[in-house]
């Protein structure tokens, strides 16, 4: 079973782009009263998966060419056209989807302009492999909008014999480290085998490029199942039923420049492939398995248990403490009453890490802006350019930043990163409501926090919010009570494109640890 990075990639990237799209019209006309026209859906279950496989992530969006009203309910319907009990079913932990059976998921969320529900499945281990059809109805307020079909490709378990026993690295950005991943061999290889495949993965998708894996030997290629990573072609190998492997020359993984830490950049799978004469041509007809150094495939013991090896192989590679450190500067409105002024504030990164993206979608990182009493919010003018904006007020934001209060806040706009030393513009229009208010309200950058992930800290904490004043007051407190203007479209338009992103981030790391405790479990 493949990487969680690696086997959805080239995919949720679709949905990144639609909510940069929906990003940049945020300020568009009020929605009509009706049901909106269903615009775009977006439907995936990331198949082929094995029959035994731990739990899958699978994705139900609609998009609607306008953003809706408040108090619509959003319902998806996925059934499965399958033998009750060929499915282990589950929600992904945000209560969004609900198991009714063994053959239907139900998802309900308040309707806006972009919903994305996420489920859980996998096949059971005597689930036939074959094509499985799935159905997704859309509906608000219980009249169906759009239907969606589909299908699931159910593979039969690989027969190979090969148990893993994984592998933690810890390296420091720039750094590289070696690794020699382990299995164990459960029964003798098939009679027509004259090769074994072994591969390591690299970091992908979000995370991709910042770690590249290398085997500097003549059987080995810079590929893994068609992505980055390493695959070895040993010819010259042992059949001991029984014996636990490891190569007899080391992998290493060197972690990019500037990346930042304490971060876990994968899982990374590890496996063993048995190859007939045909899948060997076919495969890696073009590699050299004679001449010059040569990764082999050593026996290492032959009295382990079992037991203590899992149904899938994992590097787990980890970056040591190496923090960012952003900052937003004080900003000051100067002008009478009546006046609108654009405010522009540098954003910077001072390094010594990259502040990289680690969400699939508009970003990782927000700034949360509370004006003072004597400004009122006229326009972001970086949304859609820089940063995507949000509500305050709506229910995703808690996700994301939970040191966010909706009532003293007027506007969260989020960006994908910040390189070392790197700094950009924030811009916004503020009305002044009154030119000698005494208030002070602040601007925030942060990191997006889901439930403790990513976790890298900031190296000064303290350059992290600043000051906004009007005339260069503001020795009281007090903030503005209006929030983002109501004369456009809420900006909850890209919240539900936002979901998608916050939840799969989870998600990705939520099921490579799920995997590793069922493999420990046996």
């Amino acid at each position: 079973m493949s990487s969680p990075h690696l086997r959805t990639a080239g995919r949720r990237a679709l949905v990144g782009l639609g909510a940069a799209a929906l990003g940049a019209g945020a300020f568009a006309a009020p929605a009509a009263a009706q049901t909106p026209e269903v615009e775009e859906t977006f439907v995936e279950d990331y198949s082929p998966i094995t029959v035994g496989d731990d739990l899958k992530l699978a994705v139900a969006q609609i998009i609607f060419a306008e953003a809706f009203p408040l108090g619509h309910e959003l319902t998806a319907t996925i059934t499965f056209d399958a033998p009750e009990g060929t499915f282990t079913l589950d929600n992904d932990d945000d209560a969004d989807c609900a198991v009714l059976s063994d053959t239907v998921v139900e998802c309900q969320a308040d309707a806006a302009e972009s919903v994305a529900f996420d489920y859980l499945y996998a096949p059971v281990l005597e689930a036939e492999p074959r094509d499985y059809d799935y159905t997704v109805e859309f509906k608000v307020d219980g009249t169906t909008v759009t239907t969606v079909d589909d299908v699931i490709e159910v593979r039969a378990h690989a027969s190979d014999p090969f148990l893993y026993r994984g592998a933690e690295i810890e390296s420091e950005a720039g750094g590289t480290s070696d690794t020699a991943p382990e299995y164990f061999q459960t029964d003798a290889l098939a009679g027509d085998t004259v090769a074994l495949a072994y591969g390591v993965a690299a970091p992908g998708y979000v995370l991709s490029g910042t770690a590249e894996v290398t085997a500097p030997y003549e059987n080995c290629i810079d590929e893994y199942k068609g992505g980055p990573g390493i695959t070895c072609v040993v010819t010259d190998f042992e059949d001991v039923p029984g014996g636990t492997f490891a190569p007899d020359a080391p992998i290493f993984f060197t972690v990019a420049e500037n990346t930042p830490g304490p971060l876990t950049l994968c899982g990374c799978d590890y496996d063993v492939r048995a190859l007939d004469a045909a899948s060997l041509e076919e495969e890696f007809g073009d590699v050299d398995t004679e001449n010059g150094e040569q990764l082999g495939l050593a026996v290492i013991s032959e009295s382990e248990d079992p037991a203590d090896f899992a149904p899938n192989g994992y590097v787990d590679l980890t970056t040591t403490p190496n923090p960012f450190d952003l900052s937003v500067a004080a900003t000051n409105a100067k002008g009478a009453k009546g006046d609108q002024k654009t405010l522009t504030v540098p954003v910077k990164n001072l390094g010594p890490a990259d502040a990289i993206n680690v969400f699939d979608g508009p970003g990782s990182y927000g700034l949360i802006g509370d004006l003072p009493k004597g400004l009122e919010l006229v326009k972001i003018d970086s949304d859609g350019d820089e940063v995507f904006c949000f509500e305050p007020d709506d229910p995703m934001i808690e996700h994301s930043f939970p040191q966010v209060d909706p009532a003293k806040t007027d506007f969260v706009c989020i960006f994908s990163g910040l390189g070392e030393g790197e700094s950009f513009d924030f811009k916004f229009t503020v009305k002044i409501t009154d030119a000698t208010a005494n208030a002070k309200g602040t601007l925030e950058v942060a990191a997006i926090d889901n439930d403790g992930y990513p976790g890298i800290a900031d190296a000064d904490t303290k350059n992290n919010k600043a000051d906004i004043t009007v005339n260069g007051s503001g020795n009281g407190s007090g903030s503005t009570t209006p929030k983002l203007p109501k004369t456009g479209v809420s900006l909850g338009m890209i919240i539900g494109a936002a979901a998608l992103v916050l939840v799969a981030g989870v998600v990705m790391f939520a099921l490579t640890s799920r995997r590793r405790k069922a493999g420990a479990e046996g």
